[in-house]
């Protein structure tokens, strides 16, 4: 009678039992990954927006009626000549530590 009890088992076989268990696991980690947010894709920085502002400045001489204008001058700028420059340091050799002529 033992031999007939064994085989006479109730319940699902190993295989079923098997499948059943993958198919839940799939399960479960399908939920869980529609739970996870993708990540949005990393937004161009703004380029920096350059304002160039020009000043224009008009002075304008109004010389009345019976005032005699003033003589124009002119600017004449020159450069000066540099100075010499002066004469270069001695060298010095590591080895000696003196100056060499």
């Amino acid at each position: 009678m033992s031999d007939s009890a064994r085989a006479r088992r109730t319940g699902p076989d190993r295989l079923s039992v098997a499948l059943f268990s993958v198919t839940a696991f799939l399960l479960v980690l399908a939920l869980l990954g529609t739970q996870l947010k993708a990540p949005r894709p990393a937004a161009a920085a703004p380029r920096p927006v350059i304002v160039r502002r020009v000043y224009v400045t008009t002075v304008v001489d109004k010389i009345p009626a019976g005032v005699r204008a003033p003589a124009t001058r002119r600017t004449v700028t020159r450069t000066a000549a540099l100075a010499p420059a002066p004469a270069p340091a001695p060298v010095v050799t590591r080895a000696s530590g003196a100056p060499v002529k």
